[in-house]
């Protein structure tokens, strides 16, 4: 019995020998609580690491589409005032250049025929500089662009059309000029397959307004009567008067 009795003691030393590492694997004392809590906070951090730098991409994203809206804009605006100034200058040379210079005659007519003032390439370039001054400077330019159809070949006749359309006419148009439902929506009918008179009655609509309005007052404006008393009393003229004043004195 002796020999038997070591034998299942031998057995049960081994068999607790081997359960003894299982023991201490699935045992949780507190140095491994801390540790375990220390690598639920190192996880944590790391996400809110990763949701700070999404955040801060998308930030980035942001201020850069934003720049480069501002920087557009700006573009934008500078484009568009170069052009006006170009324009400005383009007109204030064409008025100084001497073979423009219209004669006395030629600005007394202006005031009877306003036909004779849009035919005259000096007096459209100062009508259309006190049309400037009120911000109606769209109904010359429609006009001019009607008589430039007018004398369109027909491969480019429709997409002449097409622009003035979208320019001029069209409800929001960037530049729309005023013109009546029946006028308006008689012109559209043409544009597709548009004949030569296509804006003609659109034209005179507008010629008749500009006459009625703003002809009227440019006649009163200083543009116009400074031209006239400038070729009506010409310089050489101008200073034969001052020095007989100077001997009169």
């Amino acid at each position: 019995m002796s020999s038997v009795m070591r034998f299942y003691r031998t057995r049960s030393a081994a068999t607790i020998n081997q359960i003894k590492p299982f023991q201490r694997i699935h045992s949780c004392g507190p140095d491994d609580t801390i540790q375990k809590k220390k690598e639920a906070t190192s996880c944590a951090s790391e996400d809110e690491d990763a949701n700070s730098r999404v955040s801060a991409s998308s930030n980035s994203s942001d201020m850069t589409k934003k720049k480069k809206s501002k920087a557009a804009t700006i573009a934008k605006d500078f484009k568009s005032r170069a052009a006006n100034l170009i324009r400005r200058r383009t007109t204030e040379a064409n008025l100084s250049e001497k073979s423009l210079t219209p004669s006395r005659e030629d600005v007394q007519s202006w005031e009877q025929s306003f036909d004779a003032l849009l035919r005259h390439r000096y007096g459209q370039a100062l009508f259309r500089a006190f049309l400037r001054t009120e911000f109606s400077e769209e109904n010359l330019e429609f006009w001019l662009a009607c008589d430039e159809f007018r004398v369109c070949k027909e491969p480019k006749r429709s997409a002449k059309a097409k622009k003035i359309y979208m320019d001029f006419i069209a409800i929001g148009a960037p530049k729309q000029v005023n013109l009546d439902t029946e006028t308006r929506m008689s012109t559209i009918a043409n544009i597709d397959n548009p004949p030569l008179d296509t804006f003609d009655r659109a034209q005179r609509r507008i010629q008749g307004l500009m006459e009625k309005d703003s002809y009227q007052r440019f006649l009163k404006s200083e543009l116009y009567i400074n031209l006239l008393r400038r070729t009506s009393y010409p310089a050489q003229q101008r200073r034969t008067t001052t020095e007989i004043s100077s001997k009169s004195s």
